[in-house]
């Protein structure tokens, strides 16, 4: 069974704010010695990424949404104004549920577009990691008790106001020959006479072919499979050609009648 995913969204690079400038390495030490060890600590074996960790071949934007599309988890740490941070939440915020939102204490105030959220403060301490650990657990439980249940405002309206999603699964294509029978068991009036012949009973078969031809639902399949298997064929270079041919009464030579 594959290891559950967890994605963290946060600033990667330098981060300039009201208080100074918060290196890359600042962060990359924050991410290895705190939220990424907080977040193993409440699901052990769970397999944690942050952006720049992806090696996947392909650009990075690419493997950003895919694992912002399918991660079990997502932790987003809002700490910095970034833009990218934001973008990257909304896209998980719409594509399913599963994310916790996390800051730091001692971080710029939280702007005002996502001040209604629901968040987890941290302080960058090892009491602080225990603390994120245990609400990280909180979490994680209540999403695997009801996986389906809206965690933000986008998907709580969604499910108010029955939205629906666009669907961009591709099924998988049923066979003609398939598709014949399922709608011939929705057809009782052909499905009687089939049992019918089944059963012994004297059946005319014109009778029966009628009867799929009466049923466009029927007769395109049937046509469609017979077509394939080439039982059928459009012209007269194999199989039995498409149609019923009639033979022409000949002319009979009448005695005329003497006067």
């Amino acid at each position: 069974m594959a290891a559950k995913t967890c994605f963290v969204v946060m600033a990667i690079g330098e981060q300039n704010t009201s208080g100074g400038v918060v290196s890359a390495v600042e962060l990359r030490t924050k991410y290895d010695d705190l939220i990424k060890e907080a977040i193993l600590k409440a699901r052990p074996g769970l397999d944690v990424v942050r952006a720049d960790d992806v090696s996947l071949p392909g650009t990075i934007t690419t493997d950003i949404i895919s694992r912002i599309m399918h991660s079990d988890y997502v932790v987003a740490d809002v700490t910095y104004p970034n833009p990218n941070v934001f973008y990257e939440l909304g896209l998980r915020h719409a594509c399913r549920t599963g994310t916790v939102i996390i800051r730091d204490k001692e971080g710029p105030r939280v702007p005002f577009d996502i001040a209604h959220l629901r968040y987890v403060e941290y302080e960058n301490t090892t009491t602080g990691l225990k603390q994120l650990s245990a609400q990280l657990v909180t979490y994680f439980d209540h999403f695997d008790r009801d996986p389906t249940r809206p965690d933000n405002h986008f998907q709580e309206f969604a499910k108010l106001t029955n939205y629906s999603f666009p669907d961009y699964r591709r099924e998988d294509p049923v066979e003609p020959e398939m598709q014949a029978f399922m709608n011939i068991l929705e057809a009782p009036e052909i499905m009687n006479l089939i049992l019918k012949q089944q059963a012994g009973d004297s059946m005319d078969e014109a009778e029966i072919f009628r009867a799929v031809i009466a049923n466009p639902k029927v007769a395109q399949p049937l046509v469609q499979a017979l077509y394939k298997s080439g039982q059928i064929s459009l012209g007269n270079s194999g199989g039995k050609p498409l149609g019923v041919s009639r033979q022409r009464s000949q002319p009979t030579n009448r005695k005329s009648r003497k006067k």
